[in-house]
Parts: C-alpha cells; sequence; structure tokens
C-alpha cells in the first residue's frame, strides 16, 4: 500500500513538472524552491529582493505567453 501510494505521488509530482515546463514555469519555480530552501537565509535578510527577482521572472513568463498568443493569432488570421 506505501509502494502504490509512493508510486501515484511520484506520477504526480512528474506530471505537474511536465505542466510547469509546457507553461514555461520551470525556471521561476526552480528559483523559488532554492529560496524556500537552499537560501532560505539569504532570502529572509533580503525578502524584497528576492519576491522582485521572483515577480520579473513571473512577468518575462506572462510575456512570452502573450507574445506567442500573438503569434497564433497572426497564423490563425492569415
Amino acid at each position: 500500500m506505501v509502494t502504490a501510494c509512493f508510486s501515484m505521488l511520484l506520477h504526480l509530482l512528474l506530471l505537474l513538472i511536465r505542466i510547469a515546463m509546457k507553461l514555461r514555469l520551470s525556471i521561476p519555480l526552480v528559483y523559488l524552491v532554492l529560496m524556500l530552501t537552499a537560501f532560505q537565509p539569504w532570502y529572509r535578510a533580503h525578502t524584497a529582493f528576492a519576491d522582485g527577482i521572483f515577480l520579473v521572472m513571473l512577468g518575462c513568463v506572462m510575456l512570452s505567453w502573450i507574445i506567442s498568443l500573438i503569434r497564433f493569432a497572426r497564423r490563425a488570421l492569415a
């Protein structure tokens, strides 16, 4: 039973990673995980700066989504 639960959890984690990669969120998520684990003392000392970096990364992801949407619309209308 424990093995089955672990296997399902692993498959769910892999699915979430694939979704993040398709949405181009892998780099911001890796940054977030690193800030909350390995670099936690630095993150606590520079919270505003670290959050700003994260928000800039999310803004770049959203900009890439908008550019992709515009390109898709242009191709569909052409």
